[in-house]
């Protein structure tokens, strides 16, 4: 136990921020068994495991790439990110908690949220206000993205799966979206150096989303063309 405490009191924010993936991954293992069929039952929604499956591989690369961004730059934005999915790891913790105390059936995901996202969500929020990460904007924005992320990324992913897009899809989009900007400005770092590379990254990223935007407006064109005309 003192060699783990003493494992934990030396880690640097841009260090510790890894455990959120590694946590998220350890969360989604135990919700997979239950979490679908649970939230069928107990939320009264039309949930399904393909919904599951899509929602945390979205949410896991999020996490992924905002602790990238930290380690790599640009930083500041991949601090407020990084911070938000604290937050939202102890919203998280609290909805699990909350719904096993009101409907007293365990919710899939209930032990590792309380064992595990509440301590860590304090942990890194204390390191980044120990190393002086932590302003009032930086505080705002962290809440107010870790509150909301969450619900509107799984409704999103739920609309595009709703609306005829297939995981399998989903997962070619992200890899042919994500893969290739970070291999190539890894590259570009290399050559022209970090701070060069960032300015282009701040003002370039938004355009990697507009391909998939695209596609998902024509689908959406077509299914309404093909219910019009049925």
């Amino acid at each position: 136990m003192a060699v783990l405490f003493d494992f934990f009191s030396n880690l640097k924010f841009h260090q510790a921020i890894w455990l959120l993936p590694l946590l998220d991954l350890i969360h989604f293992l135990e919700e997979l068994p239950r979490f679908p069929d649970w939230a069928k039952q107990s939320l009264k929604i039309p949930y399904t495991r393909t919904k599951f499956i899509a929602e945390n591989i979205v949410i896991w690369l999020i996490l992924t790439v905002s602790v990238l961004m930290t380690v790599y730059g640009p930083e500041k934005v991949g601090i407020v990110l990084v911070l938000s999915a604290a937050i939202g790891f102890f919203s998280n913790m609290i909805f699990h908690a909350a719904s096993t105390l009101k409907t007293g059936i365990y919710s899939p995901g209930t032990v590792t949220a309380c064992l595990f996202f509440t301590p860590v969500s304090f942990y890194i929020y204390s390191l980044a206000g120990r190393e002086g990460l932590l302003d009032l904007t930086t505080i705002i924005l962290s809440i107010i993205l870790g509150v909301g992320m969450l619900p509107v990324v799984v409704t999103a992913v739920h609309r595009f799966i709703d609306s005829g897009l297939t995981l399998r899809w989903l997962i070619k989009k992200v890899i042919f979206m994500g893969v290739p900007p970070f291999v190539g400005g890894s590259i570009a770092m290399m050559i022209w150096g970090r701070e060069a590379v960032h300015r282009v990254m701040i003002y370039t990223s938004p355009l990697i989303v507009l391909p998939l935007i695209a596609k998902i407006l024509k689908k959406r064109k077509e299914q309404k063309k093909s219910n019009t005309t049925s």
